[in-house]
């Protein structure tokens, strides 16, 4: 999928800081979402295995982890099935703290959100939440056309592929002083990419492990191996991932982070992560029961 592409992912890593004090408004939203009693959250649509459509019912672990979020909050969930636009900071203005120009108003809170320090520090609406996922960049490669311990330098030989306009794609790109280049194949989607890894069209596919990990649906062929390759000159390979919520909602956020700190801490984001076929790796700094906005 192309919608989380670098403007989103480059720099995610590290759970930002800060202060926060409570507000009217962050009491007025708390109280609206119990006097409705719905929780609604805004997923990424078309992103498997996080958020999509299966047979026309809503699957995928951010939908999931929406549903026993509002449960442990004794609400319903309303899942919004959001389109990316542009980059984060307009999926965040038209989601979360303003509203598209066109109507439709703002969820509650949105799934998938960055951690990351000076990103955080920019933009003072939002108040990041919640890391519960550390991603990470991963190769699956198939071993019986390069080997059991590759290198990049492999790929400077044997095609590679990668969902275009990505983190692994200016990499791939300008890899090995452009070496890799004429070696890397385009395709619309990590989905797409490993399909052509399994009809042996490509030698390996550079991912997000859990898109990667998604798509082969715990059915991963004996002669592909999944893993982490040095990547020379990529500064970084892995980044924190989380929830967002209106920054003076402060209330909602504290309590938003509460239940999802006992849901890692009980194993139950693992678990989810787990019925995808996706490894689970906590992010450095796990939720607390209390938060910090960004100001």
């Amino acid at each position: 999928m192309n919608k989380l592409n670098l403007k989103k992912m480059f720099y995610l890593a590290v759970l930002m800081s800060g202060l926060g004090l409570a507000s009217q408004a962050s009491a007025a939203s708390l109280e609206k979402v119990k006097e409705k009693g719905i929780l609604e959250a805004a997923v990424y649509k078309n992103f498997p295995p996080y958020s999509y459509k299966e047979k026309g019912k809503q699957r995928g672990i951010d939908i999931d982890l929406a549903k026993e979020l509002a449960s442990r909050m004794s609400v319903k969930p309303i899942i919004r099935m959001i389109g990316a636009d542009e980059n984060m900071d307009d999926d965040l203005r038209n989601n979360i703290w303003k509203g598209h120009y066109l109507g439709g108003g703002t969820a509650d809170v949105m799934f998938h959100a960055p951690h990351d320090r000076e990103y955080a520090a920019a933009v003072d609406k939002v108040n990041f939440i919640s890391p519960y996922q550390l991603e990470k960049l991963v190769f699956a490669f198939d071993k019986d056309k390069i080997g059991g311990a590759p290198t990049i330098a492999n790929f400077t030989h044997d095609p590679i592929g990668v969902e275009l306009d990505t983190l692994s794609d200016f990499y791939l790109l300008r890899a090995l002083d452009g070496k890799v280049m004429p070696k890397v194949r385009h395709y619309k989607s990590v989905t797409e990419a490993v399909d052509a890894l399994k009809k042996g069209e490509i030698a390996a596919v550079m991912g997000p492990r859990g898109e990667v990990e998604g798509v082969f649906n715990k059915q991963v062929p004996e002669n592909v191996v999944i893993q982490h390759l040095v990547t020379p000159g990529l500064s970084r390979s892995s980044w924190a991932l989380g929830l967002a919520v209106k920054a003076d909602y402060t209330k909602l956020a504290d309590e938003i982070n509460t239940h999802m700190a006992a849901m890692v801490k009980d194993g139950t984001v693992k678990s989810i992560f787990n019925a995808y076929g996706v490894t689970y790796n906590a992010p450095a700094i796990a939720p607390e029961k209390t938060t910090a906005s960004v100001k």
